[in-house]
């Protein structure tokens, strides 16, 4: 496969090959120190450092005293972030689809653009549209993949804040994902697990249980649909209108899910801030009765994104059908008085429409803890089966622990076995950002293959709806039970 260096105006962040073969034979970009002699093409202080992998592409950074010689636009005046824009695959997909997609996100970022970047030592325009932000300039430009490659993916540049990007995804096409590249500290996703790692020990040695079976079928559609109706709105006496991250609603929506959390008995609570634009993460903890220091972290995301200027945004696929997930699970825990071998957290995240920002934060902070992190496992779309399909659980095909999908395909085919389990290309919900840290994670989707739902980033994502479907909802939950219950340890009777 082809590779390519590109250039993005963010932190001179260089796009390049994995190898640097592949980068000296098709850079055309050269970065040096500007207060030094501009003798070699990579001066010392001009070291790159990698800071993420995604697919083909290696990511690079380099230091905000260098500049890039074939332009000399001081690096200084274009810092901050790099975002990746995913183009998510949609049922029935075709080429003329990949090439509106492409000019839509063209457009909508024209549409940030005020003025023009003039090179002042040449007068020459750059490629480059400045979008005028709050008290600052923010320059973006789209670059496209080579021609050999498909044309799934465009790179955004920036020199805004993290807490301007929510301007920006308004106006981008619905079907695209936000994927900041973390711009502190080195990227190391997981490659393997060691031979004695619990998730691999657990896979050798799993058999069905009938007492884990027992709480499974426990799982309960009619309180799935009380919570997901309130979260979207629907339910009579709910005020939710949005769950936008950056909105007020936000925040009363993580201030319920604690009064609910609270309700089932979490031994803490805690509503973590991050961002002051965002709704906190709201994170449920069970302490762990004989290994309080390994965790076990089952994810959804709180938040919702909803059609072009329209002001709801109910998400009750994306991401209530999640979110009714954990507050089942929860509900569960309750019902049936359950402690855990291992530390048990339920987190409701915020931000992740926006780029993972919430998920990102807590694993940040957890990896600067030295949090050992037994398995993460994301819930997110849970709820749409397409008419005529069979019920379905689907793990990611890229940004996951190999080894602990494989483990909760099996637990899935245990304790659920109505389920057609397989694999999806829907990527980069919030257990991208603890695999990116390092830890065992992967995520549940509701269907084999690319993203079905039609309503999927929509104001018209409801639960009453053709295609909503309550049987797969409470599949899904079965099967992201049996998993957390297994690998957390929890002491059944």
């Amino acid at each position: 496969m082809v590779r390519s260096i590109l250039l993005s105006v963010s932190a001179a962040l260089l796009l390049a090959a994995a190898s640097t073969t592949a980068m000296a034979a098709t850079t055309h970009w050269e970065f040096v120190d500007a207060n030094q002699p501009q003798t070699k093409e990579f001066q010392p202080a001009c070291g790159k450092q990698l800071r993420g992998v995604y697919e083909d592409l290696s990511i690079y950074a380099v230091p905000e005293e260098c500049i890039i010689k074939s332009s000399m636009l001081p690096a200084e005046h274009m810092y901050s972030q790099l975002i990746v824009l995913e183009r998510q695959h949609l049922e029935g997909d075709t080429p003329q689809d990949i090439l509106d997609w492409n000019n839509s996100v063209q457009e909508a970022v024209a549409d940030f653009a005020t003025d023009d970047l003039v090179e002042e030592s040449t007068g020459n325009q750059l490629p480059y549209s400045i979008f005028r932000g709050r008290r600052k300039f923010c320059r973006f430009t789209t670059v496209d993949l080579p021609d050999t490659q498909p044309k799934y993916r465009v790179l955004i540049g920036s020199n805004c804040a993290a807490s301007e990007v929510p301007d920006l995804i308004d106006v981008l096409p619905s079907n695209t994902e936000i994927l900041p590249v973390r711009t502190e500290g080195f990227v190391t996703p997981l490659a393997g697990l060691p031979s004695d790692h619990p998730i691999v020990l657990k896979s050798k040695n799993l058999k069905h249980r009938k007492s884990l079976q027992a709480v499974v079928d426990q799982v309960d559609v009619k309180t799935l649909e009380q919570d997901v109706t309130w979260l979207s709105g629907e339910a009579t006496g709910s005020p939710f209108i949005t769950r936008s991250s950056t909105s007020k609603q936000s925040h009363e929506v993580a201030a319920w899910l604690k009064s609910q959390f609270e309700s089932y008995g979490c031994d803490t609570v805690e509503l973590m801030s991050y961002q002051s634009r965002f709704g906190p993460n709201v994170i449920c903890t069970f302490k762990g009765t004989e290994y309080p220091d390994e965790h076990v972290i089952l994810g959804a995301h709180h938040d919702s994104r909803g059609s072009f200027l329209n002001p709801r945004a109910p998400g009750a696929d994306d991401d209530g059908s999640g979110t009714s997930m954990l507050l089942q699970v929860a509900r569960i825990i309750k019902a049936n008085n359950l402690t855990f071998g291992r530390t048990f957290v339920i987190s409701a995240f915020s931000g992740e429409e926006q780029g993972l920002f919430g998920s990102a934060a807590l694993a940040k902070k957890l990896k600067s803890q030295g949090t050992t992190i037994t398995m993460m496992v994301q819930g997110d779309m849970l709820a749409y089966r397409k008419p005529g399909e069979p019920i379905q659980v689907a793990f990611p095909a890229r940004y996951h622990t190999a080894e602990l999908s494989s483990l909760l395909h099996n637990v899935t085919e245990l304790y659920v076995p109505e389920a057609v389990v397989g694999i999806t290309g829907a990527c980069c919900s919030d257990h991208q950002s603890f695999w990116e840290a390092g830890y065992p994670a992967t995520a549940f989707f509701e269907r084999n293959g690319p993203i079905a739902d039609p309503k999927y980033h929509n104001s018209g994502d409801l639960v009453y709806r053709e295609g909503y479907d309550f049987a797969q909802l409470r599949a899904s939950t079965q099967a992201m039970l049996a998993s957390a219950f297994e690998v957390a340890e929890a002491k059944l009777k």
